[in-house]
């Protein structure tokens, strides 16, 4: 096992790690290398052992199954985790243990809500997802990625993978659901940048989609009744930021070889520029959830935004005293 973490170590050094016929962009050093993100390694014996640790709560069928988890895993670290690397293999190796959370329904109406913790090979070992669902009808709400370690909830992804758009069913829930934005009022700076009067795009609580709100807010009552009182969540990952950012480096590399494109350095500088805008457009709207569900919700109290005194959006969860659904204007349509 030694030999194949070594490998892989090796392979990040250089920003290239091969796995079958894919290719992934990983570059980060445990030796200090002025070219990319390093890893403070004070007891590389050390890191080998909690790293071993973490791959034996796995069933891997061949080598390059262990390859991609050493690269799922180490594409979660976070600034602050490259100089803990210790820290974040413990957390990893808790967040398979704690699974904690488990398949449940809740009624809605003469619907139901199903909810499924599901294995993920992304962000985080679970994901939470759910659905509302009657008869053989089902929407399917965002899918939350996951953690828990010490009492301690990450929660690194909110997604969209609902693929059905247009089913009558699907088209009935989304309407109920619009019913979240009743009474949210959008700030005179935003109706200015959505008229186009203004380039400047404002922090708004109404820029977020209804059925990422219900979703998060059933994810969080989840969590209240576990007694889960700390969330963290994480905005931004460095090294797969860094990985796109090489993949469109190289793409341009491949069309100027082929006589493609001119002026390199512009267009490089161009996407960098866009790849930028985009990842701080996600980053916000996935912060702005939380700001939202603080809105419907006092209990969910913000201690911090990123940045402020780490690199976590960081909340205190209290108990839920209300009706989840009544919060959210949807209680005329529940049982």
């Amino acid at each position: 096992m030694d030999e194949i973490i070594s490998h892989f170590f090796e392979q990040c050094e250089i920003g290239r790690v091969d796995i079958d016929d894919i290719y992934y962009n990983l570059h980060f050093s445990l030796n200090n290398n002025p070219n990319c993100l390093n890893i403070k390694v004070k007891d590389k014996e050390l890191l080998y052992k909690y790293i071993k640790e973490f791959l034996l709560l796995f069933n891997f069928e061949n080598v390059n199954e262990i390859y991609k988890k050493l690269v799922y895993l180490f594409s979660n670290l976070t600034y602050s985790d490259c100089d803990n690397i210790y820290e974040f293999i413990k957390r990893n190796i808790l967040f398979v243990k704690n699974k904690l959370l488990y398949d449940t329904e809740i009624l809605f109406n003469e619907n139901k809500i199903e909810i499924k913790i599901v294995d993920s090979y992304q962000e985080t070992p679970y994901c939470f997802k759910s659905f509302i669902s009657s008869g053989e009808s089902s929407y399917e709400l965002p899918t939350i990625s996951y953690g828990i370690a010490d009492d301690v909830c990450y929660i690194y992804a909110i997604q969209d993978k609902n693929k059905d758009k247009t089913s009558p069913y699907n088209k009935k829930i989304k309407r109920i659901l619009y019913r979240i934005n009743n009474g949210i009022k959008e700030s005179q700076d935003y109706e200015q940048y959505k008229n186009g009067e203004s380039d400047y795009y404002p922090e708004n609580i109404s820029d977020v989609s209804p059925s990422s709100i219900l979703a998060l807010t059933i994810f969080l009552k989840q969590l209240s009744n576990l007694s889960i009182k700390k969330i963290k969540v994480v905005p931004f990952l460095p090294i797969r930021y860094n990985a796109k950012e090489e993949a469109y480096k190289n793409k341009i590399d491949y069309l100027l070889k082929y006589g493609q494109l001119e002026n390199k350095n512009e267009i490089i500088e161009y996407y960098k520029n866009e790849h930028l805008r985009i990842q701080n457009n996600l980053t916000q709207k996935f912060i702005r959830n939380f700001f939202r569900v603080s809105y419907h919700f006092p209990n969910v109290l913000i201690d911090s935004i990123p940045f402020e005194t780490d690199e976590y959006l960081n909340i205190t969860l209290k108990p839920f005293e209300v009706d989840i659904f009544d919060n959210l204007g949807l209680d005329k349509i529940k049982k």
